[in-house]
């Protein structure tokens, strides 16, 4: 890509472009598809803070891996829509197609290793989130 000669927008441009998309995914598994909704900055930061749990050990707030995951898919699948009471049901239905519902949120919404890391740390068991984040070439070392 060229970046000399690209066209630098103006602030108008960028509140005036569509850039949060809806998308269908294909779920083998349920025999069709979903469709969702990438998340703006806003959405991200508010489900992180709803996702936040006081650890009772250590008394310490912490982001809980699977509040997280279950905001994500309840914000992000826009249809059909599901509640939290939905999806409590859903987690009788197959991880892998779970997996593939979220891996597409999170891509979509632009989720990287360092934007969920925090809930990586000590990922829940069966924690999707923790299956999904990889380190990338621009990994580095945290003590440096």
């Amino acid at each position: 890509m060229d970046t000399d000669n690209m066209k630098i927008l103006t602030a108008d441009e960028i509140w005036a472009a569509k850039d949060i998309e809806e998308r269908t995914v294909p779920v083998p598994q349920w025999g069709g598809a979903v469709r969702i909704r990438t998340l703006s900055q806003k959405q991200s930061a508010e489900l992180r803070r709803k996702a936040q749990r006081i650890n009772p050990a250590t008394k310490q707030s912490e982001l809980d891996n699977e509040a997280l995951e279950q905001l994500l898919f309840i914000e992000g699948v826009v249809e059909p829509k599901f509640s939290i009471t939905d999806y409590g049901r859903l987690s009788e239905k197959s991880m892998s197609a779970m997996t593939t519902v979220l891996r597409a949120i999170m891509d979509a919404s632009g989720f990287s290793s360092e934007s969920v890391s925090e809930a990586t740390k000590s990922p829940a068991e069966g924690s999707l989130i923790a299956v999904r984040v990889h380190a990338g070439e621009d990994a580095g070392d945290d003590e440096g």
